[in-house]
């Protein structure tokens, strides 16, 4: 067997850099300095027989066209070298090491909490670190390598990553507790079109909901738009319109003390689909696979949402 012309560490350092775009930021990522960072990439360079990277004094480093092949390469080299060892953790029958975890904004008070109560308690051994961010950050958080997983939408996951399904959230409505409609369990947005919609900005809810109103064939009177959860809440438990949600509060009480209610959305629209992202060629480490099963064993038992196996419209709905 021919030897191998190259290290795992250097592979590591080829990726840092790649992920950076200079040799000072991947130094300080990587704890090495710079000056050992770039001899160690000339050395790759020259067993590999490619040239991987433009440097431009001032500029930083450039993936060659060449280079980006090459780390596409190293990237599952270096996934294969996790794989080996998180099978050896899974075999010795314990988990251990990082675990960093990147969640869509609106989603972390949902899942974040119990992440930290049920895996914390079932794999003591896994340090968990969090970051919350918008969609965009995350995808490009995944892809530099500074967080392992995402938890996240469907709706424009990046095609670089891996997407494994955890949860299905169908879209329902809020009004205030003394709305003409507050007694009825179901709505269809007809019913509500003449009146104003409270629109919660996140991104990207808002298109979202236009999308659905779109499908439906309506056009929406928005009345006020906040970037704010609760504040949208707030609004509409005082009677200032309504909403179109998909995450669900577990009290019926605003924050300045006021009452809401839930209706089901009669109308036929898609669901959100929420699920864990890594980078696609990655490998379901045993850290990921153990997060993924508590995640889908845990969900199910809030109130309103709906098992991923359940068919789905055509149309997909975005992050909520």
């Amino acid at each position: 067997m021919p030897s191998i012309p190259f290290t795992l560490r250097q592979l590591e350092y080829f990726e840092a850099v790649a992920g950076e775009g200079s040799l000072a930021a991947a130094a300080e990522r990587s704890r090495v300095s710079a000056a050992g960072l770039a001899l160690a990439i000339d050395e790759l360079e020259r067993h590999l027989g490619v040239q991987l990277f433009v440097r431009r004094k001032g500029r930083g480093m450039t993936l060659t066209g060449e280079g980006s092949r090459m780390l596409a390469h190293a990237r599952r080299v270096l996934s294969g070298a996790e794989l080996l060892g998180a099978e050896a953790s899974r075999a010795a029958g314990s988990l251990s090491g990082r675990l960093s975890v990147g969640c869509f904004s609106t989603l972390t008070p949902y899942f974040l909490p119990a992440i930290l109560e049920h895996f914390g308690r079932e794999h003591p051994d896994v340090q968990l670190d969090f970051v919350e961010a918008d969609a965009a950050s995350l995808d490009e958080l995944l892809l530099r390598g500074r967080i392992d997983v995402a938890l996240l939408y469907r709706v424009d996951v990046s095609p670089q990553l891996a997407f494994d399904p955890v949860r299905n959230y169908r879209p329902h409505v809020l009004v205030a507790a003394d709305h003409r409609l507050a007694g009825r369990k179901g709505v269809r947005l007809a019913e509500l079109a003449d009146e104003p919609l409270i629109a919660l900005d996140v991104n990207p809810t808002r298109t979202n909901t236009e999308r659905i109103f779109h499908l439906l064939g309506l056009e929406p009177r928005v009345g006020h738009v906040s970037g704010n959860y609760e504040l949208v809440r707030c609004l509409v438990g005082r009677g200032l319109g309504y909403a179109v949600m998909f995450q669900r509060a577990s009290a019926d009480r605003t924050y300045d003390g006021h009452d809401v209610r839930r209706l089901t959305l009669l109308d036929r629209v898609p669901p959100s689909l929420v699920g864990l992202a890594r980078p696609a060629g990655a490998p379901r480490t045993a850290r990921y696979a153990a997060l993924f099963d508590m995640l889908v064993s845990t969900s199910g038992a809030r109130e309103g949402r709906e098992s991923i196996a359940a068919s789905a419209p055509e149309v997909r709905a975005g992050r909520a």
